[in-house]
């Protein structure tokens, strides 16, 4: 039986026997025992969280596929580089808005332009936000053990996060800044503590689009609770720093293409159809049924009976949950589109169960909030094995490159894209990169001209040239043409297992696949037609 089974059949084990004694002989010491066994869970798994991030931030690979083109993305804003570049055999841009890439140049100035400094800006991010639900929750309940509550689930929800959240990645800082600006319009009631918290909702999106929705939330909420009027300022804010700034300083500060990669190509990747809806509500009832149960009735039950309790964080429930949803209109993304949502599910679940045992008889003599958070962090539970990286992976990564060094030829390895130090790769465009320009809802990425010619000094090299895939190149549509002109030469196996990807909702593996340029029999390579190959029109 999977260890990951065990450890949710044995908390929630817990929270049934609980039930049990409460029903069978009620007892303040049973309930005092639940809560330390709950507190206990919550500090157990705040701890692993720190312990993943001291754990992977010096891993020598890449925990996250696109680890490596998110380093070249950070290496052109720190030597000023404009980023949104026409994409190039050696580097194309992702779809994702620039802030994060930003923020870590000062980082940079300490500890290098590296895989290090990223993960560290990510790990902040997320004790940032660790701690921002910590408070949130204490204050909103008068308690610290609720408050360690929701920072216990939040930790606990790694795994589900698609153990995004250490990651060279620009989640845990738009996740931050979301919560930030919430926060401070929270807590404000002057005119330049509300401007400040839209301020951090508009960075949010300046970190990732979704952002957007959370600063469209908070415009909703400050509108509602001060009219209209008085928040036209907050309105003309969010104009400059976002739509304004997006359309004017967008291509000015961050490369011509700008529009074109944060706009263009993730607006063709959209697909509405029964599946996107069934994967949305699969993620939330497999993955958080209790807390966004929780919440949704809280938020359900004061907008019906006591409008006036509605605060922000209930109501950018709604835009958490519409981020989610978002996310799963792009059926190719990861589950990191759940970060946001999830956050929102934990704090104001917990919120929720607070207010239920608060002002329920039934609740309270059952003690049904603390079965319902031991099923919570039982639903939560994982295998902590999977996110751990392997003691080996050092002198594995030197393995790596002293086989990539002792080849007679430039690889090309479509899941690295570019390595940060002791190796270039040529070229380096990522396949997630190049699939990302030309999918979307009934394309087909098979042989695409597009493709080909970001491609080309694999497919015309001057002399001997390498493949090094985690997976057969077959198994990329949009790269099996590579396969007509390399061979399999070696089969690596387990020999770099220990650079294995994280888990994510796809499993990339680890690099394992070498390939050599096929060479015809009178020993010259052969030669790819030009119109193919340089075909580097932008659709």
């Amino acid at each position: 039986m999977p260890l990951s089974t065990l450890l949710r059949g044995a908390v929630l084990g817990l929270g049934l026997l609980l039930l049990a004694v409460e029903v069978l002989q009620p007892s303040r010491r049973a309930a005092r025992a639940a809560e330390a066994g709950l507190a206990g869970l919550a500090m157990l798994n705040v701890a692993f969280l720190a312990f993943l991030c001291a754990d992977h931030i010096r891993f020598p690979l890449f925990l996250e596929l696109m680890e490596g083109t998110i380093w070249q993305h950070f290496q052109r804003a720190a030597t000023l580089q404009p980023i949104y570049v026409a994409p190039a055999p050696g580097f194309v841009p992702l779809a994702y808005n620039p802030l994060y890439y930003v923020v870590a140049i000062p980082f940079s100035w300490i500890f290098g332009a590296g895989l290090f400094t990223l993960r560290l800006v990510a790990c902040l991010a997320t004790l940032g936000s660790l701690l921002v639900l910590y408070l949130v929750a204490r204050d909103k309940t008068g308690s610290a053990w609720w408050g360690l509550s929701a920072a216990g689930l939040f930790a606990a929800a790694y795994r589900v996060m698609d153990a995004s959240l250490d990651n060279a990645h620009s989640d845990s800082c738009f996740l931050l800044a979301a919560l930030l600006g919430c926060l401070v319009i929270d807590r404000s009631r002057t005119r330049a503590g509300e401007l400040s918290g839209i301020a951090l909702l508009a960075a949010s999106f300046w970190f990732k689009q979704h952002g957007a929705l959370f600063l469209i939330g908070g415009l909703v909420f400050l509108s509602v609770r001060n009219g209209v009027r008085r928040c036209l300022p907050h309105w003309l804010l969010a104009a400059l720093l976002g739509p304004a700034a997006y359309l004017l300083g967008g291509p000015v500060a961050f490369g011509p293409f700008f529009h074109y990669f944060t706009w263009s190509v993730p607006r063709g990747w959209t697909e509405v159809n029964v599946e996107t809806f069934r994967r949305y509500f699969k993620f939330v009832y497999k993955s958080y049924p209790v807390l966004a149960w929780a919440g949704a009735s809280l938020v359900l039950w004061n907008a019906l009976r006591q409008r006036s309790r509605l605060d922000i964080w209930q109501v950018q429930l709604a835009f958490a949950a519409l981020s989610g949803l978002m996310g799963a209109f792009d059926p190719g993304s990861s589950d990191n589109v759940f970060i946001a949502m999830g956050t929102w599910f934990v704090l104001v679940g917990v919120l929720g169960l607070e207010a239920a045992a608060r002002q329920s008889g039934a609740v309270r003599r059952y003690r049904l909030h603390l079965v319902a958070l031991f099923a919570a962090f039982a639903t939560l539970a994982y295998d902590p094995r999977e996110v751990v990286v392997s003691p080996h992976a050092r002198e594995s990564y030197a393995d790596l490159m002293g086989l990539l060094r002792g080849l007679d030829g430039p690889v090309y390895a479509p899941w690295l894209g570019q390595l940060p130090a002791d190796y270039e790769l040529r070229p380096a465009a990522h396949w997630v990169a190049l699939e990302d320009l030309i999918r979307g809802p009934g394309k087909d990425t098979r042989n695409n001209p597009l493709t080909r010619g970001l491609v080309e000094p694999a497919l015309n090299p001057a002399g001997p040239a390498y493949l090094l895939t985690h997976q057969p190149i077959e198994d990329r549509p949009e790269l099996a043409f590579l396969g007509e002109h390399y061979v399999l030469q070696q089969d690596l196996g387990e020999r770099f297992k220990p650079l294995r990807l994280l888990p994510k909702r796809w499993d990339h593996g680890w690099p394992r696949y070498l390939y050599r340029f096929r060479v015809e029999q009178g020993g010259a390579a052969p030669r790819v037609r030009a119109a193919h190959s340089r075909a580097i029109a932008l659709n």
